[in-house]
């Protein structure tokens, strides 16, 4: 369950989330072997008076949202399940993930998504943050060779404290536009328009998120760092967005 859905539905999260973490943990306790977890862990595990600019994998995990709560706990289940030689498992704690195809969903963070989407494929996007509000982002593909990245790590170099968040950009919806406007000209694209449709909700969880994180732990593994910002939408617009006019 995402985030939004899960400041709503606190039992189904725990359910959902926890429980459901669990579950494939004991199942990969119970195999055969010693198998391999690589677990989605989030930067939603970073909140409240102990963030930091920016956040690094030394910083106290402390979320402040249900979502970020049950991603902590199941790091550090993970990090147990290891010590104990239960399983061989990670934790890439993610920064937001863009640009998602489809639909915009439940999630706080949908609308970082959203406003390159929309726009790009000619729709309006409703923003419910501020124009300058500070988030980390990386890009799909670089989570996707990331998450393979740390599956291949050896152990011996990974120690006691598995989880490793991985580099972002700082992006802001202010810098968002920009990029998608300079897509745009380059390839004949009709914009849509990002108006301004503030919810206090959404702010308020978006509010004690971190602003930025620093990857640098995940780098020395050898996990990639993602493309430039232009890069990023360029890459989305070749895999499921329209093509240039």
């Amino acid at each position: 369950m995402v985030s939004g859905e899960c400041e709503e539905r606190f039992d189904d999260a725990l359910r959902v989330n926890l429980d459901g973490g669990r579950n494939v943990f004991e199942a990969a306790r119970a195999a055969a072997g010693r198998p391999r977890v690589v677990f989605a862990s989030s930067i939603a595990c970073y909140g409240g008076a102990a963030m930091q600019d920016p956040n690094t994998d030394r910083t106290k995990l402390t979320p402040q949202t249900t979502y970020g709560m049950t991603k902590a706990i199941c790091e550090l289940l993970i990090n147990d399940h290891s010590r104990k030689g239960h399983f061989d498992g990670r934790s890439a704690r993610l920064p937001t993930v863009i640009v998602r195809p489809g639909k915009p969903n439940a999630a706080a963070s949908s609308w970082a998504s959203g406003m390159f989407r929309e726009p790009l494929n000619g729709e309006t996007c409703a923003l419910p943050v501020r124009r300058d509000q500070c988030h980390p982002m990386t890009s799909y593909r670089t989570v996707i060779d990331s998450l393979i990245a740390l599956h291949e790590v050896p152990e011996n170099r990974l120690g006691d404290d598995r989880g490793y968040v991985l580099p972002a950009h700082r992006v802001t919806p202010a810098l968002a536009e920009t990029v998608i406007r300079q897509v745009a000209a380059e390839r004949g694209l009709k914009l849509g328009a990002i108006v301004d449709a503030f919810d206090a909700r959404i702010q308020g969880i978006v509010s004690n998120w971190p602003v930025s994180v620093d990857g640098a732990r995940a780098v020395a593994l050898g996990l990639p760092q993602p493309p430039e910002l232009k890069v990023i939408v360029e890459q989305y617009l070749e895999d499921f967005g329209r093509p240039a006019a």
